[in-house]
Formats: structure tokens, C-alpha cells, sequence
């Protein structure tokens, strides 16, 4: 056994190494031994404690070299070997005294001889190498490369053999990395009798940067670099240049023939929607015929009204409007207007034409041309919620009109429209049996109705139509007139 004292500075802790045939062992002031981790593959001769915290422990591998912390520790030990490959002269000899002079020079006995390490500069680059790229082996020529200018590979290149080399001026075997910035992702790290060359094969055009780097001795620090400039010509299909020409004329080739294409599926679609579109317009042309004949056939039945139902579409456009209704939905309202009271044709002349006040008999019988229209239009799709408007626009708001009592929002909203500008009209024409009512009187009927017959948002819109002037009574009227004529 051997044992080595502990200092902190210059001063004896009074705890002690002691180096045995198993490993070893710290033995503290208290006389308790620990353990320590022993080195691979070594038998431990003899230790050196630095006052630095260094530790060198002499074996029959070589020198490892660790810190204090690290060797109390208890973990695995990150050491470095000095061995033959590191500097020494030889194989350690076992139970040899050594020596350190005042310049922290080691001497060591090693079965060849004596060798030296200073303690100080063991791991320092003395600058004893040097690094440089040999030549490279381009399609089996040989190449010699200049550190300072790039190294130009022809295009057509499939593969290269980069031939390092290392001068080594010592007897040291250093770690040495390799690295092809550009297509290595990770350094090559080898020691210097495992350096070789390194071949790259399908190199893609473009410029890459070769290092060759000697490592600390971990192998984890690069302690000094060289780097050589490399690149690989481009074919002309490589440039940006002439991929983008290529690809703007594969894009207008495209281009072109995409547009040849759909031009001619697009005449013959053309064609073929002319000849729909035609035979569309003519279907909303009879349409609208058949609705304004329609309407024109109820007219002629009630020949009291005078164009009611054209009036009613009109105001109803103009309500519509106020609410934001899209230009289709004006065109249905206006539609569902002209057919509102399309239910009277089931109600017989002596009543519809009746100039005096209906008894409560007949007026039962006028009330039920709400559900015969509501019948009739209930198939007509044409006509999105025609049904509504001729079913539900004697509905009152308050629920006390008919014929099904619906109230507030129960009630659609085209059957509301339709109700109000059902009962304008009403108050604002002639009739057989009396005149039309003043205006102020119309406004003072409104007013009252709000909330109880008639929608109060939608009273406000024609309140405001009125009081605008874009409700034109007069000049509706005479539109009527001119459209019976």
C-alpha cells in the first residue's frame, strides 16, 4: 500500500490517499475509508495531489489525470491518459520512486528508460504538428490543394477523395477531427494513426468548406484549425439562372396550354349556357307572366281595389328595402305582393263585390281567402314563402287577427311586411263605398296599430318612408292607373 498526503495549500488536512492492489481509497481524518473509482484496465502504482485540485495517478496503463472534486465524487471518472501515445518513453515501472523538481518537472522511470512530464503544460500544444490538406482524388486524378485558393470540381464529378494529412513533429499521438461543412452533420474524430482519407460521393453543386482540426486530449476541443475552400462547378441545368427560365417556360407552356384547353371547353360551355340562359329567361318571363295574370285575374274579381295587389308589392319592395333585403329577395317580395290575395278567387262575387258593409256571415266567408291562397301557393317553389304571404297577412301582431291567431314574431316576417303594406294600401285608396283617408288620419291609424295590429320596428320603417318622401301615395296611385290602362 501507498499513500499519499492530502494538501489543501500548504496545509496537512490530515487525510490521506491510499493506492492498493484493489483500487483507491481516501481515508479521512476520522480514519474512515472511502472507496474511490478505480481506472480501467490498470494497476495504480502511485498518486500525485496537485495543490491546483489536479491529481495524477501513475499505472500500468499510463498517467490518468482527474480532478479532486471528480475522484470524490463517486461517479464515473472523466479522465485523460497520458500513455506511449501521449509522450511517454515507455511502459511505467511498478514500485519506482519518481521525482519533481522546482519546475514541476516529472521524472518517471518507464522499462525503457527515464521520461519527463511537465505538470504545468502536459496537455498545451507545443505546435509540434501540422495540419494541411494533401491533395484530392477527383475521378481517380490527383489533385494538389492550395490552402488559400478554392479547389474547383469539375460538374460532371460523381464522387471526391479528400487525402489529409498530419506532420507530426512529436511522439504524441493527438486526436484529430475531419469535418465537410455542408454535408457532415456531425466532425469525424479520430487519433492520428487512424487518420485516412475520406470519400464523398453525389456531391450537389455548390461551394462547401473542408476543417481539419487537432482536439484537445479529450478529443473535445478543437486547439487548433485549417480549413480548405471547395467547390463543385455547376451544370447549366444547376444554375438559378436557368432554372428559372426553365421553369418560366414550362410555366407558360402550361400556361398556354391551360388556356387552350379551357378556352375550348369554355366555348362549348358557353354554347350550351347561351341556349339555358335562354331557355331560363324565358321561363322567368312566362313566369312573371303568369304571376302579373294571376294578380290581374284577382284584380278583375275585385274590381273595388284598383290595382291593389300591384300597390302592396310596391310598399312592401320599399319596407323590404329599409330591412336590407338583396335585390332577389326585393324581386320575391314584390312577387309575393302581386299574389297576396290570390285567395279570393275562391270567394263569391256577390260578397267580393259587395258596396255596402258585409253582414258577420259574409264576412266569415271574405275571411277564408286567406287559407284558399295559402292552399294554392303551398307547391309553389318558384317563389321562395309565397304560402306565408297570402296565409298569414291578416295575422295581427297582438294575435286577434286570422285565421290562425298567430302574434309577435310567430308570424313570418314577409306575412308581416305584406300585412302592413295590405292595410297602407287600404287606408290610402279609393274605395267604392268611401274615399281614401287623409294622410294625418292614415299616420294617426298607424300610430295606434303600432304593437297591437301591426309590427312596431316595421311601422317605424314606414313612418320614416312617409315622413322622407319616398312614399309617394299620390304618385303610386297613378302608376296604377297608368299600368291598368
Amino acid at each position: 500500500m501507498r499513500t499519499v498526503n492530502d494538501y489543501n495549500g500548504n496545509t496537512p488536512t490530515g487525510a490521506f490517499y491510499a493506492i492498493t492492489s484493489n483500487g483507491i481509497n481516501y481515508v479521512d481524518k476520522d480514519f474512515s475509508i472511502h472507496p474511490l473509482t478505480n481506472f480501467p484496465y490498470s494497476n495504480n502504482y502511485d498518486m500525485i495531489v496537485r495543490q491546483d485540485g489536479n491529481i495524477f495517478v501513475l499505472g500500468s496503463a499510463g498517467i490518468f489525470v482527474v480532478t479532486r472534486d471528480e475522484l470524490l465524487s463517486g461517479k464515473k471518472v472523466d479522465y485523460i491518459l497520458l500513455d506511449l501515445r501521449r509522450g511517454l518513453l515507455g511502459t511505467l515501472t511498478a514500485n519506482s520512486w519518481n521525482y519533481i523538481d522546482e519546475e514541476n518537472n516529472l521524472y518517471l522511470s518507464c522499462d525503457t528508460g527515464a521520461s519527463v512530464l511537465n505538470l504545468d503544460a502536459y496537455d498545451k500544444n507545443n505546435r509540434s504538428y501540422r495540419m494541411q490538406l494533401k491533395s484530392v482524388i477527383v475521378n481517380g486524378k490527383r489533385y494538389l490543394v492550395q490552402k488559400d485558393i478554392p479547389f474547383v470540381i469539375p460538374e460532371n464529378s460523381d464522387s471526391i477523395e479528400i487525402v489529409p494529412e498530419i506532420i507530426n513533429y512529436s511522439i504524441n499521438n493527438p486526436y484529430i477531427s475531419l469535418y465537410m461543412e455542408g454535408i457532415d452533420e456531425h466532425p469525424n474524430i479520430m487519433t492520428q494513426n487512424e487518420l485516412a482519407s475520406v470519400i464523398y460521393s453525389n456531391i450537389a453543386a455548390g461551394k462547401y468548406t473542408f476543417h481539419i482540426s487537432l482536439l484537445d486530449s479529450k478529443g473535445l476541443n478543437v486547439i487548433e484549425e485549417n480549413t480548405y475552400e471547395i467547390e463543385k462547378q455547376y451544370h447549366i441545368y444547376d444554375n438559378w439562372w436557368f432554372k428559372v427560365y426553365a421553369f418560366f417556360v414550362m410555366i407558360m407552356a402550361i400556361a398556354w396550354l391551360t388556356w387552350y384547353v379551357t378556352a375550348t371547353i369554355q366555348n362549348l360551355r358557353f354554347e350550351k349556357q347561351e341556349k339555358e340562359l335562354s331557355h331560363v329567361r324565358e321561363q322567368i318571363r312566362m313566369s312573371n307572366e303568369t304571376i302579373l295574370s294571376i294578380a290581374n285575374a284577382v284584380e278583375a274579381r275585385d274590381k273595388q281595389t284598383g290595382r291593389h295587389s300591384l300597390r302592396v308589392a310596391v310598399y312592401s319592395m320599399l319596407i323590404a328595402a329599409e330591412l336590407g333585403f338583396d335585390a332577389d329577395e326585393l324581386e320575391n317580395i314584390r312577387q309575393i305582393g302581386l299574389l297576396h290575395d290570390i285567395g279570393k278567387i275562391g270567394v263569391p262575387d256577390s260578397i267580393l263585390s259587395k258596396p255596402k258593409k258585409l253582414t258577420e256571415e259574409e264576412y266569415n266567408i271574405m275571411k277564408t281567402h286567406v287559407d284558399i291562397g295559402g292552399e294554392i301557393l303551398k307547391d309553389f317553389t318558384h317563389i321562395k314563402n309565397v304560402a306565408d304571404g297570402a296565409k298569414y297577412h291578416h295575422e295581427r301582431y297582438d294575435g286577434k287577427g286570422y285565421n290562425t291567431g298567430l302574434k309577435g314574431e310567430e308570424i313570418p316576417l314577409t306575412a308581416r311586411i305584406i300585412g302592413l303594406a295590405d292595410a297602407f294600401d287600404a287606408m290610402t285608396s279609393n274605395r267604392v263605398y268611401r274615399k281614401a283617408i287623409s294622410m294625418d288620419h292614415v299616420i294617426d291609424e298607424l300610430k295606434k296599430g303600432k304593437g297591437t295590429q301591426f309590427d312596431p320596428s316595421l311601422v317605424d320603417i314606414l313612418l320614416g318612408l312617409i315622413g322622407s318622401g319616398r312614399i309617394d301615395v299620390s304618385g303610386i296611385n297613378q302608376l296604377s292607373v297608368e299600368a291598368e290602362e
